[in-house]
């Protein structure tokens, strides 16, 4: 099962300001706590990360994970000390902003005891590492590598356009740490040749996404182990933030940006999903759906004026346009389809395939050859398999133009079977007709 990135963490311990957490941790006694400016730099910087009641903000947090957005994660426990000379443990990242948040000008952490681990990311092993901090100098070698005096200019929230990278986790799983852009990822160091090529599988983004809302309650399960139950999107960013990978519980709901409710019932389920909200157009959710063209116009660089024709009005609406785009596509009128025309079209690229006579249960693409042979795709596994031959011919007195079709594999016998007229014709999108039956074609260059 491949593992999701997440992204924040579940702040549900408020303490107290004086002495300890009200999880009633044991105060420390006797311990090697050490005053450190470095804790006291550190736990200023990692504040910013958060807002009033403790949750995340996702602009300032643009991969949701502690590593990458803030620099490294404590390993916990940890022993430190109040200016007031009060020492405490504290058992993890929820209880240590917890603290965080109820600093004062008057009480606040100064302390802490050494050795203790962080996890750091090494960029040459690519993988996040463990290291010990055996005192205050090697505590501020770390924090002036993190660079917090230097701010973070990088200015790259207009576009959301996610890359991932490959990143091993300390127990040597790999996950996809996710981008909003490209710019945010060489921010932190990465080039175009580290991008992975499968980011679309990867979820993250803190603060949820403009595709889709979880209908919560949902539980997840944790790369630690921990089954968490969580209520709203905050409680799900909190709970994930110094996590590097995670399982959904199946099955939830979710509810897509125009108010369809789906419901979740497994991984390749919600892959879909992804694939629908983050990959390319030819992942939209459209399959099966009935095929009645709608038709866009849209205005050329050279100022001329190009008609496009969608399957259905799902797949212009995929491609950003709306109902108010919509023009009657009678105007693409079949007596300007011709012969010549549609052979160099079908020649060109690939065709998604569409159908009234069975259900397209595999995203497939035909291909025309110059041979005159037929090949379908399955666009899932890449295989392909010549099933027969096509033709064309144009009445030269009405102009119409008919295609035939053989095949003595089924399910194109079925459309081997019929007599087929060229109903809409352009180089994006051409449907015949036979009687009441309806084949549609969409060009994919990809």
């Amino acid at each position: 099962m491949k593992n999701f990135k997440l992204f924040l963490l579940s702040l549900v311990c408020i303490t107290s300001v004086l002495i300890s957490c009200t999880n009633d941790e044991p105060l420390v006694e006797e311990q090697n706590i050490e005053d450190s400016q470095s804790i006291t730099v550190s736990l200023a910087e990692l504040r910013l990360q958060f807002n009033a009641q403790g949750n995340l903000i996702p602009t300032e947090n643009p991969t949701g994970n502690i590593v990458f957005d803030f620099c490294f994660d404590f390993v916990y426990p940890l022993n430190l000390s109040y200016n007031n000379g009060t020492t405490v443990t504290v058992n993890s990242l929820d209880e240590l902003i917890s603290i965080i948040i109820n600093f004062n000008n008057d009480l606040y952490i100064n302390g802490i005891e050494f050795p203790f681990d962080v996890e750091t990311y090494n960029d040459t092993s690519d993988a996040i590492v463990v290291v010990t901090i055996n005192n205050e100098e090697e505590f501020a070698a770390l924090i002036e590598n993190c660079g917090f005096d230097n701010g973070f200019d990088c200015e790259c929230y207009e576009n959301y356009d996610p890359v991932c990278v490959e990143i091993e986790a300390p127990d040597g799983e790999t996950f996809l740490m996710t981008y909003p852009n490209a710019c945010y990822a060489e921010c932190d160091g990465f080039t175009e040749d580290d991008f992975a090529q499968n980011c679309e599988s990867d979820y993250n983004s803190p603060g949820g996404t403009d595709c889709f809302e979880f209908n919560f309650p949902i539980t997840i399960i944790t790369d630690n182990g921990d089954t968490i139950v969580v209520n709203s999107q905050e409680e799900l960013d909190n709970a994930l933030y110094n996590s590097y990978y995670f399982d959904f519980v199946y099955s939830f709901d979710v509810t897509l940006s125009d108010g369809t409710l789906l419901s979740i019932g497994n991984e390749e389920a919600f892959l879909e999903l992804l694939e629908y909200c983050f990959g390319n157009d030819d992942d939209c959710l459209c399959q099966d759906e009935a095929i009645d063209p709608v038709c866009v116009e849209i205005e050329l660089p050279n100022g001329n004026t190009s008609i496009i024709t969608y399957p259905n009005a799902c797949y212009a609406e995929c491609d950003g346009f709306t109902e108010t785009d919509f023009i009657n596509c009678n105007n693409t009128n079949p007596s300007d389809c011709n012969e010549d025309d549609i052979t160099a079209y079908l020649q060109e690229c690939q065709w998604y395939s569409f159908t009234s006579l069975y259900d397209n249960v595999i995203p497939e693409y035909f291909e025309f050859n110059l041979d005159g042979s037929w090949t379908v795709v399955n666009s899932e596994t890449g295989t392909s398999a010549n099933v027969g031959s096509w033709s064309l011919s144009q009445d030269p007195v009405t102009n119409e133009v008919t295609m035939s079709f053989s095949s003595n594999m089924e399910p194109y016998s079925l459309i081997a079977a019929l007599d087929w007229t060229v109903f809409i014709c352009n180089e994006t999108y051409i449907e015949l007709h036979s009687n009441n039956d309806i084949l549609g074609l969409e060009r994919s260059c990809d």
